[in-house]
C-alpha cells in the first residue's frame, strides 16, 4: 500500500460513519421542539394547536364548522405535518426522516430538500382533502413529507455508483440516479417500492409511519401515497443537471 492511499484509508477511518446534513438535523429538531412545547403547554394549548394547524378536510371543502384562526385554511395544508400524537409517532417520522432525508439532502442541498418535502406534505393534504371530501377528521403528522422523501432516495439508492451500505460514506452528488421507468426494471428499487406501499396500505392505526386521523385512530394511507407521488416528481425536477 502506497503512503497516498495509507492516508485515505487513515482518513476514512477517522469519519464518522452516519453524518446527517444540517438541514435534517435542524428540521428533526424542529418536530421534537414543537412537540414538547404543545405537549408543556397542557390541554388547553394541545386542543388549539389541533384547531390551528392541523389539516381538517371539512373546514376547507365546507362541511361541520370548526374553530380555526384566520388563516388556517391556507397554511394547514402544511402546518399538520408538524404535529404529532405521541412521542412512538415522532420517533418514527423523525427516523425515516433520518435515514431517507440524508441521502436526499446531500444530493440536492438544504433548499431544494426542502421544498421537495414541503411540496410532499402540501400534495399529500390534497390528496386527503380529495379522498375524505367534507369528512370532519382532523389530520397530523409528517407522512406527506416523510414518504415523499423516501421516494426521491430510491433512484439515489439503487443508482449507479451507489450501495446501500455506502449511503454515508460516497459523495451522492456523483451518483447517477435511476430514471423513472428504471424504477421499475430494477428489480431491488422495485421490490422497495412494492413492500412501502403494501405497508402503507395495510399498516394499522400505530401511526409509526406518518399521519393519522386522531379522531378515528388510522392511518391517512392517502396523505402517504400522494407525498410518495409528489416526492419522487420533485426529485427529478429539482435534480436537473445543467
Amino acid at each position: 500500500m502506497d503512503e497516498h492511499a495509507a492516508m485515505e484509508l487513515e482518513t476514512s477511518a477517522k469519519e464518522p460513519f452516519f453524518r446527517a446534513p444540517k438541514i435534517v438535523v435542524i428540521l428533526i429538531a424542529l418536530l421534537v421542539v414543537i412537540h414538547l412545547a404543545i405537549q408543556l403547554a397542557g390541554p388547553s394549548w394541545q386542543v388549539w394547536s389541533l384547531y390551528a394547524f392541523s389539516f381538517i378536510p371539512a373546514r376547507i371543502s365546507g362541511g361541520a364548522p370548526f374553530p380555526a384562526i384566520w388563516g388556517s385554511q391556507v397554511w394547514s395544508f402544511l402546518t399538520y405535518a408538524f404535529l404529532h400524537a405521541d412521542l412512538m409517532h415522532l420517533f418514527f417520522n423523525s427516523l425515516w426522516l433520518l435515514v431517507f432525508g440524508s441521502v436526499v439532502a446531500r444530493r440536492l442541498g438544504a433548499l431544494k430538500f426542502l421544498m421537495l418535502a414541503g411540496a410532499s406534505a402540501i400534495v399529500g393534504a390534497v390528496a386527503t382533502l380529495i379522498t375524505h371530501w367534507g369528512e370532519a377528521a382532523i389530520v397530523i403528522g409528517a407522512s406527506g413529507a416523510v414518504s415523499g422523501v423516501m421516494a426521491s432516495a430510491i433512484p439515489l439508492m439503487y443508482g449507479s455508483g451507489l450501495r446501500l451500505g455506502d449511503t454515508y460514506r460516497t459523495d451522492v452528488t456523483t451518483v447517477t440516479p435511476l430514471r423513472p421507468l428504471e424504477i421499475l426494471s430494477n428489480r431491488r428499487a422495485f421490490i422497495f417500492t412494492l413492500i412501502w406501499i403494501a405497508v402503507t396500505l395495510f399498516s394499522g392505526a400505530s401511526g409509526w409511519t406518518g399521519a393519522d386521523f386522531i379522531t378515528e385512530g388510522r392511518i391517512a394511507w392517502e396523505a402517504h401515497l400522494g407525498g410518495f407521488a409528489a416526492g419522487l416528481l420533485a426529485f427529478y425536477w429539482l435534480d436537473r443537471r445543467n
